[in-house]
């Protein structure tokens, strides 16, 4: 069966968690970015690593473990990414990775590979609480980096304190109606509202309040 119709998708807490990058090249590079802006404890495990890799290492945001793949590597760690440009230490990682219990992925899966390991990772737009995520199943890398820029015009900075105001008001909602009907149509009458992110898009954020309020609230 094709790995991607069986993924069920998730948002995975990784914070402060040992996650492992096994490869220092331009795909290592990025799944280690990704970990560090998600708040994990990255170790990156290669001989050599790019510039940008080494800067994000000297700057303390990951470590660095200068050798290439031993078991050992996977001690402790919570998930790992196998991304070097070797077929044969790939397919090690992931292995290892299913007897010890580890979560594994394959950054890019050669032809012939029955599967990818346990999960795949997504072009993802951040926006605070807000966070758009796709994938093509390495299908077509150029696509996802053109749906993602697309994704990064149509959801700009705005949605951010946006969303957080959404959260705010949730809270509000909750404590002024204890009818569950009563809180599903304010919140829906706030979500319905463009002009509320048009006015925080406009730097009017005491506006949006207000007119949030009113519109929960009446």
């Amino acid at each position: 069966m094709d790995l991607m119709a069986t993924l069920y998708p998730i948002g995975l807490q990784v914070r402060g968690r040992r996650c492992v990058v096994i490869g220092g090249g331009a795909v290592g590079e990025r799944r280690a970015r990704a970990l560090l802006e998600a708040g994990a404890d990255v170790n990156v495990v290669a001989p050599r690593v790019t510039d940008t890799l080494g800067a994000l290492i000297r700057d303390g945001g990951a470590a660095h473990v200068e050798a290439t793949f031993r078991p050992e590597h996977l001690d402790g760690a919570f998930l790992v990414i196998a991304a070097t440009d070797r077929h044969d230490v790939n397919a090690q990682v992931v292995r290892v990775a299913r007897a010890r219990g580890v979560l594994a992925s394959l950054a890019a899966p050669a032809d012939g590979d029955e599967e990818g390991g346990d999960f795949v990772t997504m072009a993802a737009v951040r926006r605070g609480d807000l966070l758009l995520a796709l994938t093509t199943g390495g299908a077509g890398p150029a696509l996802s980096a053109r749906l993602k820029r697309e994704m990064e015009e149509r959801f700009g900075e705005s949605w951010g304190p946006y969303v957080a105001l959404l959260g705010e008001m949730r809270e509000l909602v909750k404590q002024r109606y204890a009818d569950e009907p009563e809180r599903a149509t304010a919140l829906r009458r706030l979500a319905a509202l463009d002009d509320v992110r048009d006015r925080i898009a406009a730097g009017d954020a005491e506006g949006a309040r207000a007119e949030a309020l009113a519109a929960c609230l009446s």
